[in-house]
């Protein structure tokens, strides 16, 4: 049986041109950002954004799976969000710099968890699940998924349990890490009786507050510069061709509310990129520079003018 021309619906809220330059511009800013202290101002709001994005894919596709209508996930566009998802990661963290109330980590605690949750509900589901899930189960046999330049079906057994198999690594790894929580918030409470606030003296200051997340919501070691913009890299390239070796729609390009949604929330990043720069003393002096040049426009055209008025 020959493979069909287009199988799939649009689903451009989630693949479309807009969500996916977002996904490029994030990917690529996030790992070019050094990880060095004077960085730390940018570092944070940029994570913070590529997290909001993450998090909005992930509702846009739970929900959409949760759907029996036509418009619902299908297999090729759910392979699609993981991957990104993968990459982007989820956030439900703040910008700003506030005190480590209990509140507060119960509120950050309790958003974090149910989106780690449904985050491994959808990715097991879809994988469990390859053969017959989504809206379109008939055009499941010609989904392919790209990885390292290689087409591989995406119902194969060996890639579908390869995979479950490493989420579930990651599952226990989130459940060890949720216990751990527990007990520490436990024992902070018994060392706390008030509950006001995270004593620095006790707990470590604000810092304990991320060192009771689960490790996909707090600062980790992070790989090197190179190794960083290698795996975006490899992110952006193997998305783009798993597009475009799957029987997709042109229809697939139009734009849509959610993608100019995404394109703003990228605007975000830029705007701190643009404040940091000319905000931040990093030896560069790019805001001196950029008075400079524009001190000379304005009064190097009002001498040139002077010049012209003298030669008349």
């Amino acid at each position: 049986m020959s493979r069909p021309e287009e199988c799939l619906a649009p689903n451009p809220d989630v693949s479309g041109v807009g969500i996916r330059i977002a996904f490029y511009i994030n990917t690529l800013l996030i790992a070019a950002v050094p990880r060095t202290d004077a960085f730390s101002k940018l570092l944070e709001p940029l994570q913070t954004n590529n997290g909001l994005n993450g998090l909005a894919l992930l509702v846009t596709a739970v929900a959409q799976s949760a759907s029996a209508d036509s418009g619902s996930l299908s297999l090729y566009h759910a392979i699609i969000v993981l991957h990104m998802l993968t990459f982007l990661g989820i956030a439900t963290s703040s910008v700003g710099e506030y005190n480590a109330t209990l509140a507060r980590f119960r509120i950050l605690a309790v958003t974090s968890w149910c989106s780690m949750v449904a985050f491994f509900y959808l990715t097991l589901r879809v994988w469990i699940t390859a053969d017959t899930f989504g809206s379109q189960p008939e055009c499941n046999d010609w989904t392919v998924y790209v990885l390292w330049g290689a087409s591989v079906p995406a119902t194969a057994p060996w890639l579908r349990w390869l995979i479950v198999s490493l989420v579930c690594l990651a599952i226990l790894k989130f459940i060890a890490t949720t216990t751990r929580t527990v007990a520490s918030l436990g024992l902070s409470a018994t060392n706390n009786r008030s509950n006001r606030s995270f004593n620095s003296d006790s707990t470590g200051g604000p810092g304990f507050l991320d060192r009771l997340l689960p490790c996909s919501y707090r600062p980790s070691r992070s790989p090197g510069l190179i190794a960083r913009v290698f795996a975006s890299i490899y992110s952006v390239v193997m998305l783009e061709l798993t597009i475009r070796r799957n029987a997709s729609s042109d229809e697939e390009n139009v734009w849509s509310f959610g993608q100019i949604i995404a394109l703003l929330i990228t605007l975000m990043t830029v705007n701190e990129i643009i404040h940091f720069i000319f905000g931040e003393s990093l030896g560069l002096n790019l805001g001196q520079r950029f008075d400079s040049f524009l001190h000379r426009i304005r009064y190097g055209k009002e001498k040139s003018a002077e010049m012209d008025d003298d030669a008349a």
